[in-house]
């Protein structure tokens, strides 16, 4: 450190007042739990004394194996709290450089999930290859359209409600802080059930809801229950995409047709294809499509926690099927168009 270099403020001292700087538009619950993390790794450093060589080390490991999508968000809130910090009040000097996936930071350019094509029988059959730790998560997903970290972080025994008819749990831990009271599909209540009976030890109606396959509580440092979390997801990917393989095989078998059989393997090897690029989070696109489609925009807010009706829309996906069967179903002024030709035909 050269002798004209001071070593700036540390890092939780700063954290605290960019925290808690009042703002026409408060920091969204992402940006502050990234801080939050941020205090935790380097609280007692002071800002100048942490090399960028350190920063890129500590991102590199937090965000391991996430999307370019998700890595830039997490660069977002990073830079601004570090640009925050450049001011003379705490006297960063420079800040640290990224490489950056433009494509990915541009949200308009992002490639779509491909959520229209994700057909119940591939999601039944990536449920049945998860542990039920996993499953009973993703059946929670799939029908409150919640994300990973409001299912592991927060919802205890207490927030389930499973007697027939009024299936439903709540989430605490909400990216805008508003709990959430989901309704259950039936089939996700099933999945509960057993789940639940797997679990045991009911009577800790406090104690946190969802555990790892060791019957333990998913552990939050750093981000560390998303990475459990994340394993046995994808090994429910790679167990699915295997049997799904393994059986188009069998039945491909038995296709006499040279043609018609090397299309059929083709289709399900882009099934696999499609259930190994799936994450969790494709379920919270899948509800707001669902509920926009089947229902109206009020209900599909109040299931996953919207607050604004354009979050709800910036999550929808395009049906072309429904679409058109929409379109269909306008009413048609090509009947009066041949009841006037036949008038004049009459007429004539």
């Amino acid at each position: 450190m050269s002798g004209d270099r001071t070593p700036g403020a540390y890092v939780s001292v700063a954290a605290a007042d960019f925290l808690t700087r009042p703002r026409e538009k408060p920091l969204g619950k992402t940006t502050v739990d990234i801080v939050k993390e941020i205090v935790q790794a380097f609280g007692l450093k002071r800002l100048n004394e942490i090399a960028e060589e350190e920063w890129h080390r500590y991102v590199d490991a937090r965000q391991k194996g996430n999307s370019a999508a998700t890595r830039e968000r997490y660069l977002n809130a990073l830079l601004s709290f570090l640009k925050f910090c450049q001011g003379k009040r705490y006297r960063l000097e420079t800040l640290p450089e990224f490489d950056r996936d433009r494509k990915a930071r541009n949200p308009n350019r992002r490639t779509r999930r491909r959520i229209q094509e994700l057909r119940p029988d591939l999601i039944a059959r990536l449920m049945m290859a998860a542990h039920i730790t996993i499953r009973a998560q993703m059946a929670v997903e799939w029908s409150a359209g919640a994300r990973v970290s409001s299912v592991l972080h927060g919802c205890r025994v207490c927030d389930l409600i499973l007697a027939e008819g009024r299936e439903q749990i709540t989430f605490h831990y909400t990216k805008n802080g508003e709990t959430v009271d989901a309704a259950l599909h039936p089939s996700a209540a099933q999945i509960l059930r057993e789940y639940v009976e797997w679990r045991g030890k009911l009577h800790e109606r406090e104690a946190p809801l969802f555990l790892t396959f060791r019957r333990k509580p998913y552990t939050d440092t750093g981000g560390a229950w998303g990475g459990q979390n994340k394993t046995g997801f994808n090994a429910a990917k790679r167990r699915a995409a295997e049997t799904l393989l393994k059986d188009a095989e069998e039945q491909a078998a038995e296709i006499r047709d040279k043609k018609r059989r090397e299309q059929f393997l083709q289709e399900a090897e882009a099934d696999a294809a499609l259930l190994r690029s799936v994450t969790q989070h494709w379920f919270r696109h899948m509800l707001a499509s669902r509920m926009l489609r089947d229902g109206d925009i009020r209900a599909a807010m109040e299931q996953g926690g919207w607050l604004d009706p354009r979050s709800v829309i910036g999550y929808t996906h395009d049906v072309p099927e429904f679409r058109r069967r929409v379109v269909s179903n306008f009413d048609d002024f090509g009947k009066s168009l041949t009841r006037e030709e036949d008038d004049k035909e009459a007429s004539t």
